[in-house]
């Protein structure tokens, strides 16, 4: 038996691992953000710690489970001291329960693709039947690989408890094509298990119903549902419903204490928020992501609506319920083991399409779909895209680029055509017309090649406005944006060197002056461990000479330049503080000044510097000059600059 799964074995254990230790070691968001909703679940228990209970004293967006298998792994991860990074026990803990159910959904993987492909095997009389690539390795391995290989699953385990649910709709869904005589009972038990942590899983119960007989026709109604003899009677499908229902109801109000006001929170805050990353958010005029726009402990906030919807939704409710009954009355073939894996991954899409939002994480279960029932080199390329612009919408566009609300419509509209035409390629594959099936697969992908080639032109295209919307922020937002625009305006100043002795002005002034200025940062190391200011005012002589240059520092860390900048030949021109950075001009004058009295305070012209001169044009001559001053008060420095006709 082991012998015979091997190869999947060996890829199980390479794909826990590699997770385990991404949990471990690996933070979400990389260098753009923070992102994760770990943080929110331990916020959660530590919400707990002040005396408010949940389904108490505290709403949540999520069904009961969830809490239930979350809030006792806090309390265990509160008993480790914390780490300099207090996250890590939490993180770590939460990010291993998590992992059993990715692990399971991985063998869930592996058994529904084997299914799939003997089924298909079957069919084809021996022959090989399984389409793309995934048919060269032995059954179920290709969709395992597909499914490891993905960026999206990872990721969505580091900081979401996605692969939960998702775990319990692959079980119900496996166990209910088991062929086992009670397989039927374990999958409305899974599905209401999946249902109590999040509300997706409910769409396995419209595919159960179809799989256990019930057909949906007049002549059914007439001569099959209620006749006990018929294999079309509602006796099977009616138990899964109860069996569905029984639990969610028993052990739902136990898990909420019996409090049925609190225990359909998760459902009023969804109505009363407003609609995110989403074709209906793009419509209602609302481009942020999915806030929730009340406290968990505010009860009675939760009871006011917090987005007025100028949206008919009565009518798109009807619309979209009205399109998916009509495709689910349709004659599938019910009796093939990929009927039910289609019309559940049909329904998932039909869900998201008419749901008001989209968070990242849901593009998970889609991705479980397209690696059971598209593992082609199209299927590769099409997650591949799906992926990319989830990550274009939730960290290029939400964090970085807020403001270029083009990037959110082109998302949204790029996901929603490709989840259509990914719903009519599955569809394609059950229809019950054999050409019209041929068809719309075929139409499917060509309209889908077309619009991954129209989305990657259209990034390519909007690459450089988004480089010039980034840039743009980042001065916005630059501490010193001041003396950055300061510099940029000193078009007719001699000064072409930027110096500081912090590391951080070269990081923060580069990428705006680099091609105007000079940026040199003045290290003051020395192996023989000379006093750092002695080194900076050396290395300071060494680098400016007797050129002018601007000087720029900030309060933190401590400038080391004081010994520089108190030698007598050194003089500051012109200070300013612009922002958080002192902006200073400076000049360096060798030998004696030349002096003369004027009425008024004694001028002292320092230094002169003139450009180059020709016959009939213009020259620069610039003036440095200090005045003298008596009782004690400090001299004052400036230039001045002359513009003068040179004639022959």
């Amino acid at each position: 038996m082991v012998r015979k799964h091997r190869l999947f074995i060996t890829i199980l254990v390479l794909f826990g691992v590699f997770r385990l230790l991404a949990i471990l070691l690996l933070r979400p968001g990389g260098y753009i953000s923070d992102a994760s909703d770990y943080d929110f679940y331990a916020l959660w228990g530590q919400v707990e710690a002040m005396g408010y209970r949940t389904f108490e004293n505290l709403w949540t967006a999520y069904p009961p489970l969830f809490p239930a298998l979350m809030l006792p792994v806090f309390e265990l991860a509160s008993r480790v001291p914390p780490w300099v990074e207090p996250r890590l026990a939490f993180h770590f803990l939460f990010g291993l329960e998590l992992l059993f159910f990715e692990c399971g959904n991985l063998i869930l993987i592996y058994r529904l693709a084997r299914k799939l492909e003997n089924a298909e095997h079957r069919t084809q009389n021996g022959e090989q039947g399984m389409e793309g690539w995934a048919g060269e390795l032995p059954s179920g391995v290709g969709a395992v690989v597909f499914y490891a290989l993905l960026f999206t699953p990872v990721y969505t385990l580091l900081g979401w408890f996605e692969a939960m649910p998702l775990f319990f709709l692959l079980l119900g869904l496996d166990l209910l094509v088991s062929g086992s005589r009670w397989g039927w009972i374990g999958s409305a038990v899974a599905a209401a298990l999946g249902f109590l942590t999040k509300l997706t899983p409910m769409m396995l119960v419209p595919v159960a119903v179809r799989w256990l007989g019930a057909k949906l026709n007049w002549r059914a109604v007439r001569d099959e549902w209620f006749n006990p003899r018929s294999p079309g009677n509602l006796l099977w499908p009616a138990l899964y419903c109860l069996a569905f229902v029984g639990v969610v109801a028993g052990l739902g109000y136990w898990l909420v204490g019996g409090n049925l006001t609190l225990a359909f929170s998760s459902l009023r805050v969804n109505a009363i928020r407003p609609p995110w990353q989403s074709l209906w958010a793009v419509l209602d005029g609302y481009y942020g992501y999915g806030l929730v726009p009340v406290d968990m402990r505010n009860l009675v906030g939760l009871e006011r609506n917090h987005w007025e919807s100028r949206l008919p939704w009565p009518w798109i409710t009807a619309g979209f319920g009205l399109l998916y009954l009509w495709l689910y009355t349709r004659r599938y073939d019910w009796s093939s083991v990929r009927t039910p894996v289609v019309f559940t991954g049909v329904s998932l899409l039909w869900l998201f399409l008419y749901s008001k939002g989209w968070s990242p994480q849901f593009l998970v279960w889609v991705l479980a779909f397209i690696v059971l029932l598209l593992p082609t080199f199209f299927g590769v390329v099409l997650a591949c895209v799906l992926s990319v612009v989830n990550v274009i919408e939730s960290h290029l566009y939400l964090v970085l680029l807020p403001d270029e609300q083009g990037l959110l419509v082109g998302t949204v509209l790029v996901r929603t055509a490709l989840f259509v035409l990914l719903m009519v390629e599955f569809l394609g594959q059950i229809w019950p017309a054999p050409a019209t099936a041929t068809q719309l697969r075929r139409i499917s992908t060509q309209v889908a090649w077309l619009v991954i080639v129209g989305a990657v032109v259209a990034g390519l295209a909007a690459t450089p406005r988004a480089a010039q919307a980034y840039q743009t922020r980042r001065l916005a937002e630059h501490p010193c944006r001041e003396a950055i625009s300061f510099l940029l305006a000193q078009t007719d100043r001699p000064a072409s060197l930027v110096v500081s002795d912090q590391l951080e002005i070269w990081r923060d002034f580069y990428p705006w002056l680099r091609n105007r200025y000079t940026i040199r940062i003045i290290d003051g190391y020395n192996p023989q461990d000379r006093p750092w200011a002695e080194v900076v005012a050396e290395r300071l002589d060494e680098v400016a000479g007797d050129q002018e240059f601007w000087w720029i520092e900030r309060p933190e860390p401590p400038s080391q330049a004081g010994l520089y900048f108190a030698q007598p030949g050194v003089h500051t021109v012109e200070e300013r503080q612009l922002g958080t950075c002192l902006l200073k001009r400076v000049a360096r004058t060798g030998g004696s000044a030349l002096e003369r009295e004027p009425a008024g305070d004694t001028v002292n012209p320092f230094r002169t510097r003139f450009s180059s001169a020709q016959v009939g044009a213009d020259f620069r001559l610039m003036l440095y000059w200090q005045t003298a001053t008596t009782g004690g008060g400090l001299p004052t420095a400036g230039s001045t600059d002359f513009d003068r006709m040179i004639y022959a």
